[in-house]
């Protein structure tokens, strides 16, 4: 209940922030500066935001048939549609569809979920990767081409990149050295006889999985660098997006301000707990545009776009949800494991030590 609460109080959060902002920076200006736009910028625009759906899958399909997971990369790019409506409403706007990806892919092919979801978390690790990345640059190239923070300011900023920087070490850290966390922190609330019968089950699902990442960062090091390789490319089309926008608009924006847009709008939507960064998307590019000389109308105008791009995206990918019959997955009801996927699970007295597992007959590389 108490999740419930805090949830539907960020979205109301979310929704009064939307709506304020608006009138904030005045709806005559901001409206002069959508018409502005036109359909054909609209559209071109929209195509370039699909790329954050469309170029990670295509590093997500090289897993997978690295995998033996026999997916198509139009099955790939039809898991991600699905999964982006499930993104925008969990608080961070680079997660949320994984389980809905994991079962349709683990649906069509027959195969088990866990290696589906090794694949998908590998993935997700490079598009993180990506984005922290094009952050590090782009702050370091607006730091040392303008002068517009204080000393302490770039301090801050810089200390809040690395620390970005150190977690994303750290995780990878953990895969390349097989250090287990989740399978530790597992048994450790076994130990502490919390949900015992559900540690039983998560144990071995856990372990096989993160055994699963590490053979990805360990033993296919070139397709992991291709796959690599292709997903920085969406952080390049995210870069590109305001540069899109304000050509439209016949705006010359300096590449440095466009650093500065590109840091503030992907911080504020991987550290927020509003889901789809509602509210402090739009406060963000305001403050962003308005100290970049643009216009917080502007800077509104181009957060507001971005919006419908998104609601198109939704569309398309609620609509193949319902095409393909998961809506009840979408809406957090999975069904029971199948026997594939019970196969190997031990019992609350293996996961506590008193008995010795079997051998499973089958193992994943």
């Amino acid at each position: 209940m108490r999740k419930r609460l805090l949830y539907l109080s960020s979205i109301l959060l979310g929704i009064a922030g939307f709506s304020a902002i608006p009138f904030i920076v005045g709806l005559h200006d901001l409206g002069s500066a959508i018409m502005e736009v036109g359909w054909p910028c609209l559209v071109f625009f929209t195509a370039n935001a699909s790329m954050t759906l469309l170029i990670p899958a295509a590093g997500w399909w090289i897993l997978m048939r690295t995998e033996g997971i026999p997916a198509t990369y139009g099955d790939a790019v039809r898991a991600n549609l699905m999964g982006y409506p499930l993104t925008l409403l969990t608080p961070s706007m680079y997660l949320g569809g994984e389980p809905l990806k994991t079962f349709y892919i683990a649906q069509r092919y027959s195969v088990q979920k866990r290696r589906v979801l090794a694949t998908i978390i590998v993935a997700k690790f490079q598009e993180l990767v990506a984005i922290v990345l094009a952050i590090i640059i782009a702050t370091f190239l607006f730091v040392g081409h303008t002068d517009f923070f204080t000393r302490r300011n770039e301090a801050l900023l810089i200390v809040l990149i690395v620390i970005l920087a150190i977690f994303m070490g750290l995780l990878l850290a953990a895969f390349v050295g097989n250090f287990k966390p989740t399978v530790k922190l597992i048994n450790l609330a076994a130990s502490l006889r919390i949900a015992r019968r559900k540690m039983a089950r998560l144990r071995t699902l856990a372990e096989e999985m993160e055994g699963l990442i590490h053979a990805a960062f360990t033993r296919r090091v070139r397709v992991l660098l291709a796959a690599q390789g292709v997903t920085l490319l969406s952080a390049v089309s995210l870069f590109l997006r305001p540069w899109i926008f304000f050509l439209c608009l016949r705006e010359e924006v300096a590449f440095e301000h466009l650093c500065m847009i590109f840091v503030v709008t992907n911080l504020v939507s991987c550290l927020t707990i509003i889901p789809g960064a509602l509210g402090l998307f739009e406060g963000a590019m305001a403050a962003s545009c308005s100290a970049a000389g643009i216009g917080d109308a502007r800077g509104v105008a181009f957060a507001i776009v971005n919006r419908l791009s998104d609601l198109t995206l939704v569309m398309i990918g609620c609509w193949w949800i319902v095409h393909t019959g998961l809506s009840k997955i979408a809406r957090g009801k999975e069904p029971a494991l199948s026997p594939e996927d019970k196969e190997g699970l031990p019992t609350p007295d293996q996961i506590m030590g008193k008995e010795e597992p079997e051998a499973s007959s089958q193992n994943s590389e």
